[in-house]
């Protein structure tokens, strides 16, 4: 009953806030929308030979007003998007500022650039780039698509001196850039190679639209398509430049991570793990171990494995506070022989708020905070709750000896705790050769968790679980293989 009394109420809490947070997000889009055209209006003005009263011309407000009702249209799609298939990253305080602040760069420097040198060079190709890095990769390409289309109908609308087949043709070589860049990216790179393999495709792939798209046009020299080309490479470098000033100073001011971060943190350098390595060598071993388990898994269900790598590293930051308390940095002495059963759990139990506390004073990621702290559910301690009942000889009260939770809600905490206990189970009694039998404890590992309900929170489905279980039983074997005896 106390179980799903539990479940309920943090679905009914989670249900409010996604509610929540869907307000809000309306209310921040809705007055987004509709300024970002007179916005748009009032930059192009700077450069224009036009006066205030022809850009904001009757006729012209009510077509501003128009595209504020498509710029809240696409706003609204990209809420119903990551609201029904990435609810972690919609929840994110920071994922409707961080589209709006892109739209609101890319949409108002754009027109000075394209009035003042070419509607050619207007620099689109990094919204995609920076939604794909610190939103979501899937939703990337929709931005890509509409970015430049929108973009081109505003800037028509501001000024009707435009060639619109000019237009049409710039629209085309930002929207082929920037797909061809977005896939030739979609595995994880450094900066350095991920910038120069953008720089690389972008070049080749709008020089050459650019140059026969112009070239097609029956007014068009040579000459002139030559140009239109070298304007659009340039498009392609300063987006680039862009993106990579816009992605750390975006980290650090909204909260987000990219994959850049994310596996720049687990360096042996990093901080945190260079204290880990020093101090609790038992618990750093194995968080290096839970990495590459972690990011098999995740990679297997079509989840962010660098941020699955990174969880690894630091869900057990807290034991830095206490790591001779924990047996894998223990040697010959074992503090818990001289406490009562209720003091070891409490010291044991500790760890994971007190991991993501420290997550948060190291201004790391969220999400490494979050998952610190839900690593570990609301499980028993079964060891310590065994040991004071053959103490007492009395039934005690499992809840004083469970982790105060919350449980998993996300599915890289849930790959984090089912890998977890299968590493530490593994490393305490080996693998068993027979492959069924090996396969048979990693499934009774994951089905006790699922069983006593710590997955109720969480959005992994059965097939998620047999991917996990799948790429556990390859990928234990290949990290703890056996190793032949040296002859004396």
């Amino acid at each position: 009953m106390r179980e799903i009394t539990q479940t309920e109420s943090t679905s009914t809490i989670k249900k409010k806030e996604a509610q929540n947070t869907w307000i809000r997000t309306e209310i921040l889009f809705l007055f987004a929308s509709f300024g970002l055209p007179y916005l748009m209006g009032l930059f192009f003005f700077l450069t224009s030979r036009y006066t205030l009263l022809d850009i904001f011309s009757q006729e012209k407000v009510i077509r501003y007003a128009l595209l504020g009702v498509v710029f809240f249209f696409v706003f609204t799609f990209f809420s119903w998007y990551l609201y029904y298939r990435k609810a972690d990253v919609f929840l994110h305080r920071s994922t409707k500022w961080i589209l709006t602040t892109t739209f609101y760069f890319s949409f108002l420097l754009s027109p000075i650039l394209a009035n003042v040198l070419s509607p050619f060079i207007v620099p689109l190709v990094f919204c995609g780039l920076l939604v794909s890095l610190l939103v979501d990769e899937k939703l990337a390409y929709v931005v890509n698509a509409v970015v430049p289309s929108l973009f081109f109908v505003c800037y028509y609308v501001l000024n009707r001196d435009a060639d619109p087949f000019s237009l049409v043709s710039s629209g085309l070589v930002q929207l082929l850039s920037g797909c061809f860049m977005l896939v030739s990216t979609k595995h994880r790179y450094t900066r350095l190679s991920f910038l120069l393999k953008c720089l690389v495709v972008g070049m080749v792939v709008s020089f050459p639209v650019a140059m026969v798209s112009s070239f097609l046009h029956n007014d068009m020299l040579m000459s002139d398509a030559v140009v239109s080309g070298i304007f659009s490479s340039l498009s392609v470098l300063i987006g680039l430049a862009f993106f990579m000033v816009l992605t750390p100073l975006f980290e650090v001011v909204f909260g987000l991570y990219s994959n850049f971060r994310l596996e720049e943190l687990c360096t042996a350098d990093a901080p945190l793990m260079e204290r880990l390595a020093k101090e609790a060598p038992g618990t750093y071993n194995h968080s290096i171990a839970m990495a590459t388990l972690a990011q098999d898994c995740a990679r297997a269900i079509g989840e962010n494995a660098s941020l699955a790598k990174a969880g690894a590293c630091y869900h057990d930051v807290g034991k830095l506070y206490n790591p001779i308390c924990f047996s894998e940095n223990q040697t010959t002495y074992n503090p818990h022989d001289n406490y009562i059963p209720e003091v070891s759990v409490a010291l044991i139990t500790r760890h994971t708020k007190e991991g993501a506390d420290l997550i948060r004073k190291q201004l790391l990621p969220e999400a490494l905070a979050q998952i610190a702290e839900e690593h570990h559910g609301d499980q028993t301690v079964s060891y310590f709750l065994n040991k004071s009942i053959r103490m007492t000889d009395e039934k005690m009260n499992s809840d004083l000896f469970r982790y105060k939770g919350p449980r998993p809600s996300t599915k890289i905490s849930g790959i984090i705790m089912i890998v977890d206990t299968v590493e530490a189970a593994t490393r305490a009694q080996g693998i068993n050769k027979d492959p069924v039998l090996f396969r048979a404890f990693i499934h009774k590992l994951i089905a006790d968790k699922m069983n006593s309900g710590q997955f109720s929170d969480c959005p992994l489905t059965f097939k998620d679980f047999s991917l996990i279980e799948e790429t556990l039983l390859k990928s234990i074997p290949a990290i703890y293989h056996q190793r032949i005896k040296y002859n004396k």
